[in-house]
């Protein structure tokens, strides 16, 4: 019998044999699969100077090598290997079916593969992956597991589970790789753009199931950044009020330190023990008086206040447990029962907030009233000492 007769009876073989026994929900390992590896066979085959022996036992061993499924999908290469041996018993060698007996085993899932024809059915048999109908061959895969697993797969869950599979299976032979490498890469591209799609159609959905929509959703945006801002608006106040508050309070102590020192070295150094110049002591004296004045509005500015008039209380609308001064004085089981109060009552949460925004304005209000009257007085002072200066030095000279 001719090879070429021979590959056709097996052909017809595996057609009946898949048409009578195969149960209906295999709808992806059927005979279409099967044609379409050996097929696949025959093309990569073309691109390595294989014996046609060893070719032969590749078209056949793609022809058996899913013939088990009518027995049994789990052990189907074993199953494979019985049907193929029952059939080609009488017309090959013994040398013949072990090679490609080893050749249907190779199609297990993760095994190794030791030379090139092992290969080449590998590649063949995952063909799919590197054809523009990747995903419409795969629908039929996931019918088919649903029906055997009994489980429904989600589009997510299934585009998932695609792009996990076409990320670990990679071709083996060069011939597959040049030709249906790109097809692959833009077949894991296709999958990544649509997991993201149902992953944000899956996000909407949520949102619509749970009552929220997008005008709500806006509007809790905005109210977040509105407290967010404030917050940073009042922070930023506080941090420049503390920077006025130590300028004031550098400048005043070097103007208090170099006038004593000054004046005590003028009276230390006079000859009767007095101020050789005394028309010159008031407005210094008066300098002195203003910045001590000035200093000390400006160290009340910035001086730490952690105390409070009364203890905190849940059930007071006045205070805010987001206050430091407030929650300090509560143990720490208390503040996280607290907290977790105003995490499940939104508008709770959002009144605490409101709170404590006021009670920060009201700190601020207080900082930079003392800070005016310490800047104030600290010019005040200035401008005096230098107008009684300019005085009596024209009237003394």
């Amino acid at each position: 019998m001719k090879s070429s007769h021979q590959i056709e009876d097996i052909s017809n073989y595996v057609f009946n044999l898949f048409k009578v026994e195969l149960p209906e929900n295999l709808v992806y390992h059927n005979f279409i699969h099967t044609e379409q590896t050996v097929k696949a066979v025959e093309e990569i085959s073309l691109e390595y100077d294989l014996k046609d022996e060893d070719k032969e036992d590749l078209i056949i061993a793609a022809w058996f090598h899913d013939t088990g499924y009518i027995n049994n999908h789990v052990t189907h290469e074993e199953e494979s290997v019985k049907i193929a041996r029952k059939y080609l018993a009488k017309t090959l060698t013994e040398s013949r079916l072990k090679h490609i007996e080893r050749l249907i085993l190779s199609t297990k899932f993760g095994g190794e593969h030791h030379d090139l024809s092992e290969e080449i059915l590998h590649d063949a048999d995952f063909i799919n992956i590197g054809k523009k109908k990747f995903t419409q061959r795969a629908e039929l895969l996931r019918c088919e597991w649903e029906k055997i697993n009994d489980k429904t797969y989600s589009d997510l869950e299934w585009a998932q589970l695609q792009l996990d599979f076409l990320i670990g299976k990679k071709f083996k032979t060069t011939a597959a790789v040049s030709t249906y490498g790109p097809s692959r890469e833009k077949n894991i591209k296709k999958l990544r753009q649509s997991i993201e799609k149902l992953k944000s159609d899956q996000y909407k959905l949520q949102l619509k199931e749970d009552g929220v929509k997008a005008k709500t959703n806006k509007e809790g945006r905005g109210i977040e950044t509105l407290y967010r801002s404030v917050y940073g608006y009042h922070m930023n106040l506080s941090s420049m009020a503390d920077q006025k508050a130590n300028i004031m309070i550098s400048i005043n102590t070097i103007v208090v330190s170099v006038i004593i020192t000054l004046f005590g070295s003028g009276y230390t150094f006079a000859e009767i023990g007095t101020f050789q110049h005394v028309r010159f002591v008031f407005p210094m004296a008066f300098l002195v008086i203003s910045s001590l004045v000035s200093v000390t509005f400006a160290i009340i500015s910035a001086r730490p206040n952690i105390t409070t008039k009364q203890k905190f209380e849940l059930d007071n609308k006045n205070s805010s447990i987001l206050f430091f001064g407030n929650f300090a004085q509560l143990q720490l089981k208390e503040f996280v029962d607290h907290i977790r109060v105003l995490k499940d009552q939104k508008e709770e949460l959002y009144d605490s907030m409101t709170v404590d925004i006021y009670h920060l304005g009201s700190v601020l209000v207080r900082k930079y009233k003392l800070l005016k009257w310490s800047y104030n007085i600290f010019m005040i002072g200035l401008i005096v000492c230098a107008i009684s200066f300019l005085v009596i030095m024209v009237l003394s000279y």
